[in-house]
Parts: structure tokens; sequence; C-alpha cells
């Protein structure tokens, strides 16, 4: 195994078993009410447990935590640009390790757990950010490998149900942490290794930042400092799409059951095996990622942000429709448009800003939504008190109608600037060739990583022409 299969090997093993683990919270919500964490808060109440305030302690833990993992968002951003993937992995690797530790401890020490599940979530996140470094050490699996990445994100939310079936063979709460803790010294230790393999090369990477070779132009993005990225069109067209989509995500995931229960009462049916399939049905957005690579290589990014959002609007319509049979269907569409969203913004900000700067941009992005997501909670709670979800359905719907136009004009944009460079025929036949590409792929929606490595393939072909005329 050469040292990209490795580091690509290590990487999606340690996303899917950290990365996302955390958001797994309905299984270990139940494993912790069985072990009557915080039962000492229902004193005196008179309710059978798990009671309310336990409960709402409980959830308070979780709220914390994965809030956390918004606010740090820019920081593990920097960290990854700045220290390097291989450093940034220690930090990682000793975040889940003291998280994991602090959880089996916390069966003797309360007090522990909610700082031990921030660290794990925080120590996921970061690992989730190194995650995007790796494909570009292999440009020809750039679109496969940020899918990937992405989907092994959600993936890890399945980690928590499996921890919780072990533990109701009967497994005890501590020893399975013990033994996650365990997986983690194994785990990230091997992932600093397989990056400190590679370490050099991304180095030589990032000092390139895409402007060293003849397919990329010499006034990219890629080549430019964070602070002149950020005031680009490019870069506002991302972060717009990040604050509506992904908020828009976390309302679908947190509501769902609330919509689901409403369609149930109006319709006289019972929500409770659709809102079991919808968390089942979820984390299997994974299985979206051939799609998602073809489309981007076929479609480019751009013209795929594009259909992104077309599936985002579809899987919001199903849930207008007051059947709960319709409601398994939309959550496919659901799992697939999140497994879509992810990657073509990972995609978007790897191919667009470069390796220098995508954890920071990415930060960026993460954070201004978890902001935003501050916001859906008032909404919520005044369609409850309405009594009816359907104006804040048609809301979230109506606020994803300016996307396309936005991305349409982006297009445009990228055309002009590929039309406005250098004549043709001022340039020699490699030159004309590589421009020749660039125009065609910002037609289709641009994608520089994408053209580089058809760049590499186009050469390698040409070498083994070249080779068999030779003989």
């Amino acid at each position: 195994m050469g040292s990209h299969q490795f580091v690509a090997a290590m990487s999606m093993g340690t996303v899917f078993l950290f990365s996302g683990t955390v958001f797994g919270w309905g299984a270990m919500l139940s494993m912790l009410e069985q072990e009557n964490f915080f039962s000492n808060l229902c004193a005196g109440s008179g309710e059978e447990l798990p009671c309310k305030a336990q409960v709402a302690e409980l959830n308070n833990a979780f709220t914390i935590a994965s809030t956390a993992v918004s606010l740090v968002a820019f920081a593990a951003g920097w960290l990854v640009d700045n220290a390097g993937p291989t450093k940034s992995v220690i930090v990682a690797g000793i975040l889940n390790f003291i998280g994991y530790i602090g959880i089996a401890l916390s069966m003797s020490n309360e007090a522990l757990f909610t700082p031990a599940l921030t660290a794990a979530a925080v120590g996921g996140s970061l690992t989730m950010f190194i995650g995007y470094q790796v494909p570009f050490l292999i440009p020809s699996k750039f679109a496969l490998l940020i899918a990937i990445n992405s989907c092994l994100f959600d993936a890890g939310t399945l980690n928590f149900p499996i921890l919780k079936v072990l533990y109701s063979a009967g497994l005890g709460f501590s020893t399975l942490f013990w033994l996650y803790a365990v997986i983690a010294c194994i785990m990230f230790p091997l992932f600093a290794l397989a990056w400190s393999q590679n370490e050099a090369e991304m180095k030589q990477i990032m000092a390139s930042a895409g402007g060293d070779d003849d397919s990329t132009p010499t006034d990219a993005l890629t080549s430019k400092p964070l602070g002149q990225q950020m005031k680009t069109f490019e870069f506002l067209c991302i972060f717009i799409y990040s604050i509506v989509q992904v908020p828009r995500s976390n309302l679908y995931m947190g509501t769902v059951p609330l919509v689901n229960g409403k369609i149930a009462e109006a319709t006289g049916a019972d929500a409770t095996m659709v809102n079991t399939l919808t968390e089942f049905i979820i984390p299997f957005g994974f299985l979206a990622v051939p799609p998602i690579e073809m489309s981007i290589h076929k479609m480019g990014i751009i013209n795929t942000v594009q259909l992104t959002t077309l599936i985002g609007v579809i899987y919001n319509a199903i849930q207008l429709i007051p059947s709960l049979g319709f409601q398994l269907v939309g959550t496919v569409v659901f799992a697939i448009w999140r497994a879509f969203l992810f990657s073509i913004i990972s995609a978007y900000n790897g191919d667009t800003f470069g390796v220098k700067t995508m954890g920071r941009i990415m930060g960026i992005g993460f954070f201004a939504s978890g902001v935003a997501n501050i916001f859906l909670g008032p909404v919520v709670s005044a369609s409850v008190d309405l009594g009816s979800f359907t104006p804040m359905l048609v809301g979230f719907l109506l606020v994803c109608l300016p996307l396309p136009p936005l991305f349409f004009c982006l297009q445009k944009k990228q055309v002009g600037a590929e039309s406005a460079r250098e004549p043709l025929q001022s340039r020699g036949p490699s030159m004309q060739r590589a421009r020749s590409l660039r125009l065609a792929m910002a037609s289709r929606g641009g994608s520089l990583a994408l053209l580089r490595a058809r760049s590499i393939d186009a050469a390698q072909q040409e070498n083994a022409t070249q080779e068999l005329r030779m003989a």
C-alpha cells in the first residue's frame, strides 16, 4: 500500500469512527437514561424516571457539545491550515481520547460528562477538517474523496446506536467507552503516521497553491490570501449558500418527528414506525457518493450546486404532502440531498479557494451556519404554538429560490473571465489546450481540481502513447 492509499484509508476510518459520532445522540440518551445519569435532579419532583429536569440536563450536555462544534469551526480550520495535518491529527486524537475516557469515568463523577462529550465533539469536528486535506494529495480522486469524507460524518452517527446494541447485549457503559478510547489510541497514531509520510508533499502543494502549473491561471483565487478571497463574489455565493442550506438541513433533522406527528394527528395514523425508519435512513446518505462524484465530474461543480438546490426543494415540497408514506420518500430524498450538500460545499471550497485556506473558509461557513441555527429555535416554537408547520416549511422552501440565479451569475462570471484571458493564438499548443479545457470546464460549472486531474490523466496517456511509438 502506497503512502497516498495509506493516508486515504486511515482518513476514512478515523472520520467514520470519530467525526460525527456524538451526533448519534438518541442512542446515547437512551443509555444515559438507563444508567440514571443526573437522576438526583428528580428528587422531590414526584415524577417517574427519567424526569423532565433529568432529560433537560442530558439534552443540555448535547446542546453545549454541538454548539461548541460550530463555535470552534474557524479555529479548527485555522489549525489545519497553519499547523498542518500531522500536528492537527495529534490534537484531534488527544481531544477524542480525553473525551471518551471522560465519558467512561463519568459513571462515578457525572460532572465530567458534559466537558467530556464536548471534547469528543470538538475532536471529531477537527478530524473531519483534516479529512478534507486528503483529496489534494490525489487529484484524480478529488471529487470522490471529498464526497466520502462529507458522507462519513453522517455515517458516523451510527456508532452510538451500534454501541447501544452492545450495551443492550450486556456490555457495561464504562467498558464500552474505555474500549472506544482504546480504538482512538490505535487509530489516531496510525493516522498521524500516515500523514507524516505525506507531509512534505502537502507542504509543496500548499506552497504552490495551484498556481505553478500551465493548467492553472496565475490570477486564480487559490493563489490569493484569505482576506482577498473573502472579498470575492465566489466567497459571497458559497457563504450565502451555507447559511441558508446548512440550517435547513438541521431544521429537518430537528423537526421531522414533529412534522410527522402533525400529519399522523390529521390522518389518524401512527408516526412511530415512520420516525424510527427516518432515524435509520438518514445516516445511509453515504450511498449517494457515486452519483455525487459522477455529477461533479460530468456536470461541473456549479451545476452540481444547482442540482443540490433542486433536490433540496423536492424534499421540502414532499413534507407539505399530508401522507406518512410520502414522508419516507422525503426522508430518502433528504438523505441524498444532505450528502450532496456537504459534499458540494466542500468540493466548491477546496476547488475555488485551494488547500492553503480551505480549512478557514470551511470554518467561517460552518461558524456562520451555527449562528444562523440560533434563529431556528424561535421559528420552531412559533410553529408549535400555531399548531401548524406549513408556514415554516413554505418559508424555508421560498428562501432557496434566490440561490439558482445567484450561482447562474457566478457561472457567467467565470465563463466571462476565461474568455477575457489572452487570445489562444498568442500561446503555444500546450497552453492553448490548457486554456480550452479551462473554458470548457468553466462553462459547465468550473473545477480547477478536476482540471488538474484531467491534465494529469492526459499527460499520462500522451507519455504512454509516445512510449509505444518508441517501442
